[in-house]
């Protein structure tokens, strides 16, 4: 079967046809660009297609390619990804633009392994690229491919593990063809996407059903095994939102960790782990911790929103308080950026959306401009 040089060639000519005639149009499918597959493989990674379309139009018009991409400050990158999430993915891709400028003359190389060099590019993205911008005969495995073949040779190992894996990246390899290679692996992650789906797949109408050994022994809803998640992590946090007229107290954190360079409510950490992987002091109050991020004296009032979201292993529950800015100690009124945090500033309410924030941050500024009174700010 997986073998067997008559079993590819039926698979790939049956894949090749069936994506001629059901591919979706996607924008970075209108051409070959290379930074362009690029930017939809990294914006892809743990994220739908429905879901980047948007993000996709919005950062290639003003990144339009990797020397522009590679002279923009990471601010800037950050904005512009700002929503998409996994913020890592925004940086390696700025990395990625800046070490094909500087290294190869921004133009994306054609060597396997100076692409894999790449910060940000593994096998999986490697193969992609170099299948799909320059035709060349690279395999791929990632969520959607995986699946699909692991039910063609019906592997129902754990496919987390070093041999499963080894065995479907040795069947990707003798399926893609020498050439319409990036056609091919395209074809194998968009059945995985629209007909293999990892619950009830639509094998009536899948253009391989025939030649799927998962479906022969009728095991392709077994197909791939799941792996057991562990609980999220329960996290207790606080911030103010500390008012001074029509500007409210803002910071923005240092790196390295998972929010570094995006701009926050004061915030302090109150219960267990910390997300961003640093460790936890011992628990301070509100009006100290914000007065230790800032040097700015507050006073607190009551909680206003209480919102929760989830981030890598954690569950976050972020209280978040009104709160007004107290006595001025010394000479400065301006804010002085604490342990941790990178700048602090004063910003007027009604400009807090042109930085870059958090989905939990852009959540607070919603409701702020919602009703502003609620927070202690008078409308002009």
């Amino acid at each position: 079967m997986e073998g067997d040089p008559e079993w590819s060639a039926e698979v790939r000519a049956r894949l090749l046809a069936w994506f001629a005639a059901e591919k979706r149009a996607l924008p970075w499918r209108e051409d070959r660009d290379p930074y362009r597959i690029l930017v939809s493989e990294v914006m892809l990674v743990q994220t739908t297609v429905a879901a980047v379309i948007s993000y996709f139009d919005r950062f290639v018009r003003e990144f339009p390619d990797f020397a522009t991409l590679a002279a923009a400050d990471e601010e800037r990158v950050l904005k512009a990804w700002e929503g998409l999430g996994y913020y890592r993915r925004a940086r390696q891709l700025h990395a990625a633009a800046r070490a094909i400028v500087s290294e190869h003359g921004g133009r994306m190389p054609r060597d396997p392994a100076a692409v894999r060099a790449l910060p940000g590019v593994g096998r999986y993205m490697a193969g992609a690229i170099l299948s799909q911008a320059f035709d060349l005969p690279e395999p791929i495995v990632e969520a959607n491919s995986r699946r699909v073949l692991a039910r063609l040779v019906a592997e129902a190992g754990d496919l987390a593990t070093a041999k499963a894996q080894a065995r479907l990246w040795d069947v990707a390899a003798r399926l893609v063809p020498p050439r319409d290679a990036g056609d091919f692996n395209q074809s194998l992650m968009e059945l995985g996407a629209l007909v293999c789906t990892p619950r009830s797949p639509k094998c009536l109408i899948c253009p391989v059903a025939s030649l799927c050994e998962a479906r022969r022994l009728g095991i392709e809803g077994e197909i791939p095994r799941a792996a057991a998640r562990a609980a999220p992590r329960a996290v207790v946090e606080a911030c103010a939102v500390a008012v001074d007229g029509g500007r409210i107290l803002m910071v923005r954190r240092a790196g390295p960790g998972l929010w570094a360079g995006f701009w926050e409510f004061p915030t302090i950490h109150r219960e267990g782990p910390d997300p961003a992987g640093r460790a936890v002091d011992p628990p301070v109050g509100l009006e100290e911790g914000v007065e230790r991020l800032t040097g700015v004296p507050i006073s607190s009032g009551k909680m206003v929103q209480s919102l929760t979201y989830g981030v890598t292993r954690y569950r976050v529950r972020l209280d978040a308080f009104a709160a007004a800015a107290g006595p001025r100690r010394g000479a400065s009124a301006e804010p002085v950026p604490g342990p941790g945090m990178s700048a602090a500033a004063w910003v007027p309410w009604d400009r807090l959306g042109e930085l870059t924030l958090s989905a939990a941050g852009r959540r607070i500024v919603a409701a702020i401009r919602a009703e502003p009174s609620a927070w202690g700010i008078a409308r002009p």
